[in-house]
Formats: structure tokens, C-alpha cells, sequence
């Protein structure tokens, strides 16, 4: 069960105790992430996650390292386009002290401006690395293209230029204006009492002044129906073929669960059979899904040979015409239901993940959504939505988006035939030209 406290101020503390276990996951989430950087200061909601681990005024970096680690703990960060979360998993023996030292990096952290410059390096290497890494880098490509002109299309990371220019008012400024002590939800599930948190942290969040100047657009789900085709001298294509998803919001996103479950997202799946076990065109691909509070996407990756690129193509598209088409009666609903059960439940194991659910469901819903409740939903889901659901967004004429990078341009792509906004070249320029 789910134990809750508001303070004065807006923070949110909770706790769920689970039986049977010794550790504790704790984390800090902040309701912001790289949806709301300023315009002029892409990356600046993960550079600042990393700044925060740099030192405080009771502990350099060093001393924060291997005080975790003398607890045989882990301490770690995650920036995402919606939230950042600091957090921490120890035995349930080390909780206060896991909770001065990431409470402490959290409040104090010093941000001093030479730790700063040798940070901004490290990033730049880190937005390097992604750029070498093609499956990573098509997902960014793909984003800048799917979602182009609002926040959920600029890279986590952030622009090199951007990223260059950071200062120490640069990270001050972001959090002054998005770490709200309202956006602010301290989260600890395993072996843990409530009351015990609330004690350790109430003291040193509930004085935290209310903060404004958040950035924070809308985006769109209207699918754009671009092409954007980027040359690079690799072996294999990466691509993505995407169209719109559920928000988190949507009431059809337990549709959308069930049909990407069928689609792509398992071995047993129609395009992990038909394009790689039947027909070994790829030795990757699968589907997935990107909700956001006010949008999403259902997307393909693959990767193959520039020559079996059109053929793959053209095996996707006949699966989701089978989905459109309500051509599925070989599938068993019963069958992926239980899939999807299973995830769930498996998942529920680990303190990390019920730490991590309790923040999401409190970020996204104000609430606490039980296993019980979401296992329902999908229950209720029926093959005919399945199907209803695949014919409303699989319809070609509201177009998908296309993005690949390897030996391929935009006139060897025979599908999807959406030429508007296609891009060649170097990746690095991130220059969108019109078809």
C-alpha cells in the first residue's frame, strides 16, 4: 500500500513498504525534464542533473562516490523529456545515511564554475558518443523529426552549441525556475517506514521557496508525414517508421499496450516473426510506444542491409495492414494479455521499478495506480480494438514518419511516399530542407 504526505510548501513524500526484502530505493523526482528547457538552452535539464553530482558544501565529488560505495550502494540520475530523477538503492541498514548523501547533493550542491567546464567536456563527449552509436542516434532523428518544432524534438542532450555555452547562471537559473518545490516528489519503496522518511526529509524540503519561469509548451500528436533520410557510410540501415501513439492521458493507451504487443514488442511478435525469424531480412527490429502528458507515438525500429531495406519495408507495411484489417484471428488476445501480465507482475519485484511506477503515476495521474487496476484495463481490451484502434492510425493518407541513417537516400525508399521535409547530408548539421 501506497503511504502519502504533502508538505506546506508542495513537496510530495511517498513510501510503499515491501515485505520480504532488505533494500530501499530512494529517489528525488522533479517534474521537468528536456521538454523544458529554455529555447535558447537545449540540454541544460541534463546538464544540470549532472552538474548536481559534482559536489555540495559538505562533500566534494569524490567523497559522494565513495561514501555510496562504502554502503555497496548505487547512486545514479536519469534525465527524460517529461522528468529527472536522482535516486539511490542501499540496504534497508544505510537508509538515513543514503538519504543524507542524496538528499545533501540534491539541496547543496555548489555548482562551481570550474567542475562546470571540465562537466560541459564530458557531455560533448557524451552527445559524441550517441552520434557513433546509430540505434541510439536514429532515436533522436526520429524524435527531431516526428515531434520538429516543439520541445519533445530536441535531444535530451542538447545541441553542442548549446551545451558550449553553459554557465553557472545557466544551471541556477533552470532550477530556480523548474525545481518547484510543487514539481518536487521524493519516492522510497523496499524496506522502509513512512514516518521515518518524513522525519529525514520533511526538515530539509519544507522550507524550499516557491520557484517560477518554468518553459513548458505543448506538442503535437498530429503526425507531420515526413521523410528524412540521412547518409552515412555504415553497413547496415537504421530506420524508423512512426506514427501517433497514445498520450499518457489517453484512455485508448491500454489499446495501444495490446497492440504493440502484437506488432513488435517480443519475440513472439508479428514483425519479430515475419521479418527476422521467417524471412531473416533484419537481426533487429521491434515496436514501441513514447507517452508524453499531452502526446505520443507508436514507432518500428529496424536495421538491415541497404539492399533489403524496401523489402523490410514492405513486410512491415503488410503487418500493419493484417492489424488494420482485422486479419489477426491466429492471435490468441488471451495469450498476450498474459504477456503483458507477466511484464507487469515481474516488474513489481524489484524496489527500483515500485519506486519508480509510485513517482510516474503520482507525475502523470496525481494518484496511485494499482496493478489491479491496470491489469483490468487491459483485460477489457478486445481484439475488434485492436483492430479499430490499428485502422484509425495505420491509415496511409494521414502519413507516417520515416527517418534513416546509413548508404540510402530518400529516392532509393519506395515507402512511405512522403517527400515533404526530407533531409540528406551530414547528421551533425541537423538541417531540415524542404523535398
Amino acid at each position: 500500500m501506497r503511504n502519502s504526505t504533502v508538505l506546506p510548501n508542495g513537496v510530495r513524500i511517498l513510501s510503499e513498504r515491501l515485505e520480504g526484502v532488505r533494500s530501499v530505493s530512494l529517489g528525488v523526482w522533479v517534474n521537468a525534464g528536456s521538454r523544458n528547457d529554455p529555447p535558447d538552452g537545449t540540454g541544460i535539464a541534463h546538464f544540470t542533473e549532472h552538474m548536481l553530482f559534482k559536489g555540495t558544501k559538505r562533500r566534494s565529488a569524490i567523497q559522494i562516490a565513495k561514501e555510496i560505495d562504502a554502503l555497496g550502494g548505487h547512486l545514479n540520475a536519469q534525465t527524460a523529456k517529461e522528468y529527472t530523477v536522482y535516486y539511490t538503492k542501499v540496504l534497508d541498514e544505510h537508509i538515513s545515511k543514503a538519504c543524507d548523501i542524496l538528499f545533501d547533493l540534491f539541496l547543496n550542491s555548489e555548482v562551481s564554475q570550474e567542475e562546470l567546464e571540465k562537466e560541459k567536456k564530458v557531455v560533448l563527449q557524451e552527445i559524441r558518443m550517441t552520434e557513433d552509436t546509430p540505434d541510439d542516434y536514429i532515436t533522436d532523428l526520429f524524435a527531431e523529426t516526428f515531434f520538429h518544432g516543439t520541445p519533445l524534438g530536441t535531444s535530451i542532450l542538447g545541441t553542442t552549441e548549446h551545451v558550449s555555452s553553459f554557465n553557472r547562471s545557466s544551471v541556477l537559473n533552470f532550477m530556480e525556475a523548474a525545481y518547484a518545490p510543487g514539481s518536487i516528489i521524493i519516492a522510497g519503496a523496499g524496506s522502509i517506514d513512512h514516518d521515518n522518511l518524513v522525519s529525514m526529509a520533511s526538515p530539509l524540503f519544507e522550507n524550499i521557496p516557491p520557484r517560477h519561469g518554468r518553459h513548458d509548451r505543448d506538442a503535437s500528436c498530429a503526425p507531420a508525414g515526413l521523410k528524412k533520410v540521412v547518409y552515412r557510410d555504415i553497413e547496415q540501415v537504421h530506420f524508423t517508421l512512426g506514427t501517433r501513439g497514445s498520450a499518457m492521458s489517453d484512455e485508448k493507451r491500454w489499446v495501444f499496450i495490446v497492440l504493440n504487443t502484437i506488432l513488435g514488442a517480443s519475440m513472439s511478435s508479428m514483425l519479430f516473426q515475419e521479418v527476422r525469424e521467417k524471412r531473416g531480412l533484419v537481426y533487429s527490429i521491434y515496436s514501441y510506444l513514447n507517452a508524453y502528458r499531452d502526446c505520443g507515438v507508436l514507432a518500428v525500429y529496424a536495421a538491415c542491409t541497404p539492399d533489403h531495406v524496401n523489402e523490410t519495408l514492405d513486410v512491415i507495411r503488410e503487418q500493419l495492414d493484417r492489424l488494420a484489417g482485422g486479419k489477426i484471428d491466429d492471435i490468441r488476445i488471451e495469450d498476450i494479455k498474459a504477456q503483458i501480465k507477466g511484464n507487469l507482475l515481474l516488474a513489481r519485484e524489484s524496489s527500483v521499478n515500485r519506486m519508480s511506477s509510485m513517482a510516474k503515476n503520482e507525475i502523470y495521474y496525481g494518484r496511485e495506480v494499482t496493478v489491479e487496476e491496470a491489469l483490468e484495463k487491459i483485460e477489457n481490451v478486445s481484439l475488434d480494438d485492436v483492430a479499430s484502434l490499428a485502422r484509425e492510425i495505420f491509415d496511409e493518407q494521414k502519413g507516417f514518419t520515416f527517418v534513416a541513417l546509413g548508404r540510402v537516400r530518400p529516392e532509393d525508399v519506395a515507402w512511405p511516399d512522403v517527400p515533404a521535409g526530407t533531409t540528406t547530408g551530414d547528421p551533425a548539421s541537423r538541417v531540415r530542407v524542404p523535398g
